[in-house]
Formats: structure tokens, C-alpha cells, sequence
């Protein structure tokens, strides 16, 4: 089975390498049933978390809508105003540093139900990152794979 672009997630570098499943209709069109969406969507947003660099638009859109937060809330949340969410995820300002830390900080513990990681690990493991930041922009494919009912980040 080839790999699924999944672009619905609002990422454009999230790509599923199983863990899914096509389905033809009868006028041709293609139905797409990933597995254990709510699983997939926590270890994208975990993988975001631990990423080197700031945010990106889009992953601040994605960290937004996986809490189910609205800008002005979010904006709340992290002390500004939500024009300040909205240019972020526009791509029109690039977040501070202080906001991404922060919004990692809620987001994980937003995620961290099994509570596998303490939120001290949580921010020395940022502060390694910001160590070794080469601030690139740049994208990079991320691959998932569904193991045992389990989404995972897959290993190259």
C-alpha cells in the first residue's frame, strides 16, 4: 500500500505510511478512514512540541484546533490579543519565543494523559532544542505509522 498525504490535518509535511484505509465508491470517489484519528493527532501534536524551532503558522493552527480553542481564547491563554494568534497562524508575524514555549508548555500538558514526560523534562528538552537551533524554516516530511492500534512517529 503507498503512503497518504494527510493533508487534512492542516500540516503539509504529515504523511501516513499505514494506519489507513481507501474505500471506492460506486461513482469513483475515494473514502479515506484513517485509524485511530484521536491517537494520530496526539503523536503529530507531541512530535510538534519536541520540534527544534518556533511554530509554524500552520502548527500553531493545528495545536489551536486539536484543544479546541478558539483564537481569542488561545490569544487569553498566552497573554496577547488574538490578532496576535491570527498573525501568527497567517504566517504575517513569526510567534515569539516566549509564546511557543509557552503554547508547547499547555499543549503538552494538554496531551501528557498518561503523564510520561514531567513538564521539567518537557522544558529542558526545549532549551536542548533552542541549544541546537539552526533556525530553519524549512519543513520536513514527517512520516506516521499505526502499530498495534498505536500511531507512531515512524523511524528512518
Amino acid at each position: 500500500m503507498k503512503e497518504y498525504h494527510y493533508t487534512e490535518c492542516g500540516l503539509d509535511n504529515i504523511y501516513l505510511i499505514n494506519g489507513f484505509t481507501i474505500t471506492k465508491q460506486k461513482n469513483g470517489e475515494e473514502i479515506i478512514h484513517i485509524h485511530n484519528i484521536h491517537k494520530l493527532h496526539y503523536d503529530i501534536g507531541k512530535s510538534l512540541v519536541f520540534k527544534s524551532g518556533l511554530l509554524t503558522g500552520k502548527e500553531v493552527q493545528f495545536i489551536r484546533k486539536t484543544m479546541d480553542l478558539s483564537q481569542t481564547t488561545l490569544g487569553k491563554l498566552l497573554g496577547v490579543e488574538y490578532q496576535s494568534v491570527l498573525g501568527w497562524e497567517k504566517n504575517k508575524t513569526p510567534i515569539s519565543k516566549t509564546a511557543d514555549h509557552f503554547l508547547k508548555m499547555i499543549f503538552f500538558t494538554y496531551l501528557d494523559k498518561d503523564k510520561d514526560c514531567t513538564a521539567y523534562n518537557m522544558i529542558n528538552e526545549i532549551s536542548d532544542l533552542d541549544a541546537n537551533d539552526t533556525q530553519s524554516t524549512k519543513q520536513h516530511k514527517i512520516e506516521f505509522q499505526e502499530k498495534n492500534d498505536k500511531w507512531e512517529k515512524a523511524v528512518a
